[in-house]
C-alpha cells in the first residue's frame, strides 16, 4: 500500500532517509483488529471501568490483554487516563490500543521492529532504496493536555544517540518520531508516512526498540 502510494504520488525517497510510519496503518494492514463484541471483560476490567466510566470495559480488557498480565498490575491509572506497561518494556497510553470503527479496537503490531524491517525490505525490493524505518504511535502524558508522537519499533538505525564525552544519551528514535509527527499529525489528519532526509546517524540493522528501554 505504501509503495504504491509512493509511486503514484512521485514521493521522493533517497538512500539513507528515515521513514516514519504510523502504527495504525501497520495494524490495519496486519489485521490487528479486535471485535469488541467478542470480548468478555474480566472483574478487573469492570472494576477499572467503574473508576473511568468513559472507557468501555471491553476496551479496558483489550488494554489488559496487551500487557500479558491479567491481574491488571501492569496498568497505571491517573484520573481518567490509563497507561500500560507492555511486555517489551514500553509504557504507552492505553497500551497503544485505539478505539476503531464499528465496535472494534486496534492494537499495535505484535512485533513493531519486525514490521519496520518488512517495510524496509519492501522499499528495497520495490523501489531499490535502502532506508531506515521507525514505527510511530501517538502518546500522551498525564502532565500535558496534548499528545506527542513516539517510536514503538525501528529498523536500520540505533534508537539511541550517545554522547560519549558527556556520558549522556538521547532517544533519537523518539526525536525523529516527534519530528515526523509535525506533518503526520494525530487522529483525523490521516498522513501515515513522513520522510526525514539529510540526517547523519548510525545505521544498525541489529538495533531494536528494546535497546532504548530501561
Amino acid at each position: 500500500m505504501l509503495v504504491e502510494t509512493i509511486k503514484k504520488e512521485h514521493f521522493k525517497i533517497a538512500a539513507g532517509d528515515i521513514i516514519c510510519v504510523a502504527s495504525k496503518i501497520c495494524s490495519i494492514a496486519e489485521g490487528n483488529i479486535v471485535d469488541l463484541s467478542q470480548v468478555a471483560p474480566s472483574s478487573v476490567a469492570k472494576r477499572i471501568h467503574q473508576c473511568i466510566p468513559r472507557k468501555d470495559a471491553r476496551l479496558i480488557q483489550v488494554i489488559i490483554d496487551q500487557t500479558a498480565d491479567p491481574s491488571g498490575s501492569k496498568l497505571e491509572i491517573s484520573g481518567n487516563h490509563i497507561g500500560a506497561w507492555l511486555p517489551n518494556g514500553l509504557f504507552l497510553t492505553s497500551g497503544g490500543v485505539d478505539k476503531g470503527k464499528n465496535n472494534t479496537a486496534i492494537i499495535l503490531p505484535q512485533n513493531c521492529d519486525l514490521t519496520a524491517k518488512r517495510i524496509n525490505n519492501a522499499f528495497y525490493q520495490e523501489l531499490g532504496i535502502e532506508t531506515s524505518v521507525i514505527i510511530t504511535d501517538s502518546d500522551g502524558r498525564i502532565d500535558k493536555k496534548g499528545a506527542n508522537q513516539i517510536a514503538v519499533g525501528l529498523y536500520g538505525l540505533n534508537g539511541l544517540r550517545i554522547n560519549k564525552e558527556a556520558g549522556t544519551a538521547e532517544t533519537l528514535c523518539d526525536l525523529l518520531a516527534a519530528a515526523g509527527g509535525l506533518v503526520m499529525g494525530q487522529r483525523g489528519i490521516n498522513i501515515p508516512l513522513a520522510c526525514i532526509h539529510g540526517l547523519e546517524y548510525d545505521q544498525n540493522i541489529d538495533s531494536g526498540i528494546g535497546d532504548t528501554v530501561n
